[in-house]
């Protein structure tokens, strides 16, 4: 028998002075303060909304000119979700990324230390989706970038991150600190509780937003066509190296990651082969696979992990990069 195979469904400048004696009109070098933000309000508006424009213009690029742009004004989690969709030509037009809006400043990190980060947001007035992005710089020559450039998921939000002109800590991926978890932990736990069939539940973590009930969502209608005669599994893997973090007032984070999904269907004894649906024929080369086909997808992801009570997932975002069949 042949079994036709769904097409997945998408889931969706506060420096004070210290004043040292006076001697005959010679002040002692002023002493840099660590504790406050490195721009102020203002100064970190000018460079989100310059950024911002450059990325517009970067997305809207083709062929080579597109990663030479995208190269110079995004990094990370950011730009490897732009070269997959201009590789397979799927840039969405509600792309947060494919209009110039005004950001708002969220957050910017504390310390005159590198890195240094903001945290913007932007709203889409057609849609009313807001977007979060990071902004990031890691040393003195190094521009900022965009790492991270999340929509938010509907009715959700982000808790209060203490004042904008004290900044807000920056926190590693491994760093628990005043939160139940770290980033890390906190982007596997979500990871492994998307898992199907088999998720692996964390309390600590909740599941119940609106990206993974559409993943669940779409599982079932998956499973459900394919019947006895091909099985699916989904794997969802975190990307410690896009792992982003700034600490929340209360103590918590709002983190930002990237995870790699596969989707995997595979024949059953029962099937002679699968039949591949258009999107991923055209990406794999042909039309028919006699074992599996294997669809390769980034999620880019917002969690806010607070000091108390379970991390939930406020944005949510996905892209696929490949698909293979055997």
């Amino acid at each position: 028998m042949t079994t036709p195979v769904v097409a997945l469904l998408s889931a969706l400048a506060l420096t004070g002075c210290g004043v040292g004696n006076a001697v005959v009109g010679v002040h002692d070098a002023p002493a840099e303060r660590t504790d406050v933000a490195p721009l102020n309000v203002d100064g970190a508006t000018k460079v989100a909304s310059r950024v911002l424009d450059a990325a517009v213009a970067a997305r809207a690029a083709k062929g080579a000119e597109a990663g030479k742009a995208q190269g110079a004004i995004l990094a990370g989690a950011a730009l490897a979700q732009a070269q997959a969709a201009t590789k397979l030509g799927t840039v969405a037009a509600s792309d947060p990324l494919q209009k110039a809006t005004d950001p708002q400043v969220v957050a910017v990190s504390k310390g005159k230390a590198w890195p240094r980060a903001i945290l913007v947001g932007t709203l889409d007035e057609a849609s009313k989706t807001q977007t979060l992005h990071v902004l990031l710089s890691k040393a003195p020559a190094d521009p900022f970038k965009i790492h991270a450039s999340v929509p938010m998921l509907a009715g959700t939000s982000v808790p209060a991150m203490g004042d904008l002109a004290s900044g807000a800590p920056l926190v590693g991926a491994d760093d628990k600190a005043g939160a139940p978890i770290a980033p890390s932990q906190a982007l596997a736990a979500y990871a492994g509780g998307l898992a199907y069939p088999k998720p692996v539940a964390n309390p600590a973590v909740g599941t119940k937003d609106a990206y993974a009930n559409a993943l669940r969502t779409s599982a079932a209608a998956q499973v459900k066509s394919l019947g006895k005669l091909a099985y699916f599994s989904q794997v969802h893997t975190p990307s410690e190296a896009f792992t982003l973090a700034f600490r929340l007032a209360d103590g918590g984070t709002v983190t930002f990651g990237q995870l790699a999904r596969r989707d995997v269907i595979s024949t059953s004894k029962a099937a002679k082969e699968l039949v591949i649906p258009a999107p991923y024929s055209k990406l794999v080369g042909k039309t028919k696979a006699s074992r599996s086909l294997t669809i390769t997808s980034l999620e880019s992801v917002v969690m806010v992990v607070p000091a108390k009570g379970a991390a939930t997932t406020v944005g949510a975002d996905e892209q696929m990069v490949s698909a293979t069949a055997q």
